[in-house]
């Protein structure tokens, strides 16, 4: 929204207002607004005195009156302003961290209620001053760039380095031709840094004797000294490389120049760089020439950030600011594109604060630093609303954004789709979802488009002018020469609001007109998310359009993973993550606590004395258990800060009150005790999360390693999970709650064998899957087919237990939608969460259901787009750890596209005798049998039976059984109660009842057998004049002599 647009729009509204007034016989004095009017538009006549009304209703406090109160840094200070002018002001009506509403009918009703007012009537206003002290960092020749505190807190925590150790067994050394990659690495610095030492040496030597020189300055001495430290660093490394029989072991605490390098881009077992360099001398280069300039190195400050990413970031920065404004720039009407870097893997801001920062600080420019939470505080207070009994879609901001870009916890939900509409008689009727966008994506278009679509009142518009005018000017009125980087972070976060994209809009005005001055000045947006949403990526796709997007992942944690880094008495590794998460859960409380008395200063409250911490805070058993340590583990919500916040206060008022000093931290670890606020169905209380498991780190996570969430209980933890995965969640079968292992299906060993070496065999021979064409390609997928109830869908559930695997069952009710678009979505969430499930089996069952040839169905397109949405998803599955395992009774009816992609096809026959024995004597085994029942004779009365029809049988002798012991307690008469026998007794003639209930439910003269033997003979394992064994029951070649079943799929020698 631009300012420009106010006047005119607030002229028409008024004459509208007027016209309305004058016919209800009231007289309206109109104001008369000039289209050239600046951001801030002034009326000639300010609006007559009414009655009294706080500027938001919903707050119920007034600044003080008192002359003699103390100014808070957090709240504006001077004259009290009511809205005295503003008839029917709207109520803010219960509380909500939701916001307000994408539609803009609320915002036309307010407009069309309140007069303007002028811009001189608005309250005096003071950025914090704890704002300015932390977020705004000026250049000064000699200094440093400031670093966020968990940056600060990550340097005072050891990183060791094994690096020519090998990953799996530390008294191993690497390989020769590692060592020799890594002596040439080292080689490359080494002959920089001399040159760099060399080019400085002969620098001083022409500095003037007299007069200044840069060398009088202490810049140039540092630089000196750290080329001299890099240098002693790089030549024992390279020493090693040469005789590493020592196998040595080095300790930083600022990861060195080289360290990402080496640990990230060099992949040990191939012995090869990942990145695009031919040589080291272009990516050593890079880091020494911004690492010799600052005192961390990138390799610290900015983690596995990909510095030719920085590199790029950094001269497009100077660039913009060397841009001059064009003559007819008009910021009111154009906007600058900007730099947009949303940051994958980590969720916290101090990655994204030290790269924007650090690139300030070598582009010579002051930083100023702005997030949602700043908004929220500084914008939200000054119209009104704050964090505890006046909350607003604006003071709730921060909060908002951390929801939305993933950082705080979510609660896993199984949606209930409704069945409305489930009568339609016609199944080629198909409903129609729209498909255009929604009314509020339309309107967060037209907002950061500059249109003015009432997200704030006329007055509410002018206050925000003011807030963000002070913001991008107060910082910079003092230094008018250095240029200037504005870094917004949760930039996308705050474009996916409606409040937020307003005032994002609004503070790109200021900064353009500020720019239009002459003042070399930028916007640089940046945004973190753990795990990015549909909703987040699609919003990152809308500002591509305009803006230059950079996306990009990072694990900064990775080394530590690998070599396990603790410095006692800590018991765990340092988590640069989880101190993201502590330190803005303790501004938040600070924040929550001056919400409470605004006479407080905020530098006055401790930050739980954050600054002091040592290895005692991470030592402490509760901050060290996962599960219990929700300050660690994710941002918390509003109400959690709330609570704790008044926790803290209550805790700290009452000790004064009793004059006891009580230390308001001790109401922080009773909540912590407490543990998680809701229990998840099914886990056990206050379980610990089990620890990643450090494997190679310095290869790269192999497919969605990242995306995992699975608990320790077997529970998973669908929060991260996008819609359509929660809608096919019930699908899930964890590998601990399986019980079916294949010494409970009996089948040939060839059958067992062909699975376990498609299935497990990756997992227990990694080696053999590292080269050749093993290393690229494999068989994702196998088709089981054959009569019904052979034991096909026990057979995938035995796969996936022995296999260690998870199992995700689908079939066709769980994909097909009535919605026009939906099937597609569902069926790739099936492969997104098979890779967040990973290891996983994917099992299809009743496949001719889902995959049925598209030619009958050539009048349904809706069959033909799952056809081919399924086949797209499953040719990229190649860099997945899953498993397609696809059952079906009607191989016939299945795509040929399908029948490609699984290249093993397992016929699941009919038992043959001896098999109807084995499998009679498994469903038996706890079974008390009369001797006079024989499963031999059984099995010979039953040739067309499958192995469901013997279970279901056996299930009827038992119920038998069980009727005749009720017949016989009902029957007695006895003085003492019938007793039941402690166990039954299946008889003979039990069975033979069974066998009269339940008959086969195969015939040799079925339509569906007919089309399977000539599916077998064209696709199976057996082909026409082929020779192989036959992969049905029985395990080997059929003999006549012994059985002979005109029902099984395959008769005689196949």
């Amino acid at each position: 929204m631009h300012a420009s647009g106010l006047p005119a729009l607030s002229s028409v509204a008024l004459v509208a207002r007027g016209s309305r007034s004058r016919a209800k016989g009231i007289a309206t004095k109109t104001v008369a607004a000039s289209a050239s009017a600046s951001s801030y538009p002034t009326p000639t006549r300010s609006a007559p005195s009414r009655r009294c009304r706080l500027l938001h209703t919903s707050s119920r406090h007034c600044r003080s009156s008192d002359p003699n109160s103390p100014p808070s840094p957090w709240k504006t200070h001077g004259e009290g302003i009511f809205e005295d002018d503003v008839a029917g002001e709207g109520q803010a009506g219960p509380e909500t961290a939701g916001g307000r509403s994408k539609s803009s009918a609320l915002g036309s009703r307010r407009r069309g209620q309140a007069r303007r007012r002028a811009a001189t009537d608005l309250p005096k206003f003071d950025l914090p001053v704890t704002w300015l002290e932390s977020n705004v960092h000026h250049y000064t020749v000699g200094g440093q760039p400031r670093h966020p505190f968990p940056i600060v807190m990550d340097a005072a925590h050891p990183k060791v380095s094994h690096l020519y150790a090998d990953p799996k067994d530390r008294h191993t050394l690497v390989s020769q031709k590692n060592l020799e990659s890594i002596g040439e690495y080292f080689d490359s610095a080494l002959t920089y840094l001399f040159g760099r030492q060399k080019e400085l040496a002969n620098e001083f030597a022409d500095r003037p004797l007299s007069g200044p020189s840069p060398w009088d300055q202490s810049p140039n001495i540092e630089k000196v000294v750290r080329i001299c430290d890099y240098i002693i660093d790089a030549s024992w490394h390279f020493v090693d490389a040469i005789y590493p029989a020592r196998n040595p072991e080095y300790t930083y605490h600022t990861r060195p120049f080289w360290w990402w390098h080496l640990y990230k881009d060099f992949a040990p077992r191939s012995n090869r760089w990942r990145d695009s360099y031919t040589s080291r001398d272009p990516p050593v280069r890079l880091s020494l020439k911004y690492d010799e300039e600052m005192d961390s190195p990138l390799a610290h400050s900015i983690a596995d950030f990909p510095l030719e990413t920085f590199d790029h970031l950094c001269r497009a920065a100077r660039r913009d600011l060397a841009l001059p404004p064009p003559p007819h720039f008009d910021p009111r009407v154009g906007k600058r594109p900007i730099q947009v870097l949303s940051i994958h893997g980590p969720g916290g801001r101090s990655i994204a604060q030290s790269i924007v920062g650090n690139i300030a600080f070598l582009n010579k420019a002051d930083y100023v630093y702005l997030d949602a939470y700043d908004i929220s505080c500084i914008v939200g207070n000054y119209i009104g609303q704050d964090w505890t009994f006046a909350r607003g879609p604006v003071s709730t901001m921060g909060f908002r954004a951390a929801e939305l870009g993933g950082r705080i916890a979510k609660e896993p939900e199984i949606p209930s789709r409704s069945q409305e509409d489930d009568g339609d008689g016609d199944a080629n009727v198909i409903s129609v979802r729209t498909s255009t966008p929604s009314h509020w994506e339309d309107e967060l278009q037209k907002i950061r488009s500059g249109q003015n679509l009432g997200t704030f009142t006329d007055w509410e518009n002018l206050k925000v002018n003011k807030v963000l005018e002070a913001i991008v000017n107060d910082p910079l009125a003092d230094r008018p020469d250095p240029p200037v980087i504005i870094h917004v972070h949760d930039y996308v976060e705050l474009s996916m609001m409606m409040e937020g994209s307003t005032i994002l809009s609004k503070l790109r005005t200021q900064i353009d007109t500020v720019w239009r001055s002459g003042r070399p000045i930028i916007l640089f947006a940046t945004s973190s998310s753990p795990e990015p949403s549909e909703e987040y990526l699609k919003m990152i796709r809308e500002l591509g359009t305009t803006e230059h997007v950079i996306t990009r992942n990072v694990r900064p944690d990775r080394v530590e993973l690998l070599t396990g880094a603790i410095k006692p008495p800590q018991s765990a590794p340092f988590n640069l993550q989880a101190m993201d998460n502590l330190y803005e859960n303790a501004q938040n409380i600070n924040r929550m606590i001056c919400a409470f008395d605004p006479s407080v200063d905020p530098r006055e409250v401790p930050a739980w004395h954050l600054n002091d911490m040592t290895d005692a805070y991470w030592s402490h058993p509760v901050f060290q258990s996962g599960s219990r340590n929700l300050l660690n583990a994710s941002v918390l919500p509003l109400p959690e800060v709330y609570q704790l916040a008044k926790g803290y206060r209550y805790t700290e008022y009452r000790g004064k009150y009793i004059g006891t000093p009580t230390s308001g931290q001790s109401s922080f670890v009773d909540r912590l005790v407490m543990g998680p606020l809701r229990q998840q169905p099914g886990t056990l209380w206050l379980e610990d999360t089990p620890a990643e498991d450090p494997s190679d780190a310095r290869e790269p996570p192999k497919g969605g390693e990242e995306g995992k969430f699975e608990n320790h209980a077997g529970q998973f933890n669908l929060s991260r999970a996008n819609e359509y995965e929660k809608r096919i969640a019930n699908g899930i079968i964890n590998r601990e709650n399986l019980r079916t292992t294949f010494a409970d299906v009996h089948v040939s060993h060839e059958i067992t064998g062909a699975l376990k070496l498609l299935t497990s065999l990756a997992l227990v021979r990694p080696d053999a899957f590292a080269y050749g064409v093993l290393a690229h390609d494999k068989i994702n997928g196998c088709l089981l087919y054959g009569p019904p109830g052979t034991g096909k869908t026990m057979l995938a559930k035995a796969v996936a237990k022995e296999s260690g695997a998870n199992m995700l069952e689908i079939s066709g009710a769980s994909i097909n939608d009535k919605w026009v678009g939906e099937a597609e979505k569902l069926i790739r969430a099936v492969f997104t969460l098979a890779k967040k499930l990973s290891p996983c089996v994917v099992f299809i069952d009743e496949a001719d259901s889902l995959l049925a040839n598209r030619s009958m169905f050539s009048s349904r397109a809706s069959h033909r787009e799952h056809i081919n949405q399924f086949l797209k998803e499953w040719d990229g599955m190649e860099e997945t750890n899953a498993f397609i395992m696809v059952a079906t009774n009607r191989p016939f009816d299945l795509d040929d596209a399908v029948l490609r992609r699984l290249p093993r096809k397992l016929l699941i026959d009919l038992p043959l005798r001896d098999d109807r024995a084995a499998i009679l004597r498994l469903l038996l085994r706890d079974e008390k049998i009369d001797p006079e029942v024989s499963l031999e004779d059984l099995a010979d009365r039953t040739p067309y039976y499958s192995g469901s029809d013997l279970k279901n049988m056996c299930v009827a002798a038992a119920m038998v059984a069980v009727e005749e012991e009720n017949a016989a307690a009902q029957a007695h008469d006895g003085p003492e109660p019938y007793q039941y026998p402690e166990r039954r007794t299946l008889h003979k003639h039990h069975f033979e009842r069974a066998l009269k209930q339940i008959p086969a439910s195969i015939s040799e003269d079925m339509q569906s057998l007919r089309l399977i033997r000539r599916f077998d003979e064209e696709y199976g394992n057996r082909r026409k004049g082929g020779g192989k064994k036959t992969m049905g029951f029985g395990g080997g070649g059929l003999d006549k002599k012994v059985d002979v079943n005109p029902a099984r799929v395959r008769q005689g020698t196949p």
